[in-house]
């Protein structure tokens, strides 16, 4: 009896192991988890590149008008010496002028009692929004400026008048006008800071300039 008890307990001794041993394999029996499948990825349209749009560029700046020529008009023989010095008046220089006349009154000293009219001849009909003055060292007098489609005051249009406050005196049309002549019409002079004579009244024009 003892050898078959001793057997029944190896037997179950046996069964247990076997037991033991297959818990423990699915124990450390790992299962392959699934594979993540995540939402496909949509990679967004290429969106095309814009075709460069043509941008306006600003338009270049217009010249002024360029002056052919400057002249005088007017039964005035004194003021001829003085003619050759017009060309200096839109010469670009502001140092130099027309002219050294100097006068004892206002008004070209009796000689000229109507004004001194000076032609600026345009190189071709311009449209013209200001016409600026600029002389030397005096104050006052009295300019007129017109514009004309031929040398003449004559059916000429005024544009604007005024007298000299400051070295520069700028005349804005209140509109454009489209011409080849502005004529400026000095009535009267202004008076001189420093005359070289001693008489007062002269006009140093500088410079002439048509925008």
């Amino acid at each position: 009896m003892r050898w078959l008890v001793g057997g029944l307990l190896a037997a179950v001794l046996v069964v247990g192991l076997v037991l033991a041993v297959t818990n423990l394999g699915s124990l450390f029996k790992s299962t392959p988890e699934p594979d993540a499948v995540g939402p496909a990825s949509t990679s967004a349209p290429a969106t095309p590149s814009a075709e460069p749009s043509d941008t306006a560029s600003p338009a270049p700046a217009t010249a002024p008008p360029a002056i052919e020529g400057v002249t005088r008009q007017g039964d005035f023989d004194f003021a001829g010496t003085y003619d050759g010095d017009l060309v200096k008046t839109f010469d670009g220089n502001a140092a130099s002028y027309w002219s050294d006349m100097e006068f004892a009154t206002d008004s070209w000293g009796g000689f000229a009692p109507d004004g001194v009219p000076l032609v600026v001849k345009l190189k071709e009909p311009a449209q013209i929004s200001s016409v600026t003055l600029s002389q030397l060292g005096a104050s006052g007098g009295s300019i007129s400026v017109f514009t004309n489609d031929r040398p003449s005051l004559d059916g000429a249009k005024q544009v604007g008048s005024n007298s000299f406050t400051s070295p520069d005196l700028t005349l804005p049309l209140q509109e454009p006008v489209t011409a080849q002549y502005v004529i400026v019409s000095i009535k009267t002079l202004p008076k001189l800071a420093a005359p070289k004579t001693r008489y007062g009244f002269g006009l140093r024009l500088a410079e002439i300039k048509v925008q």
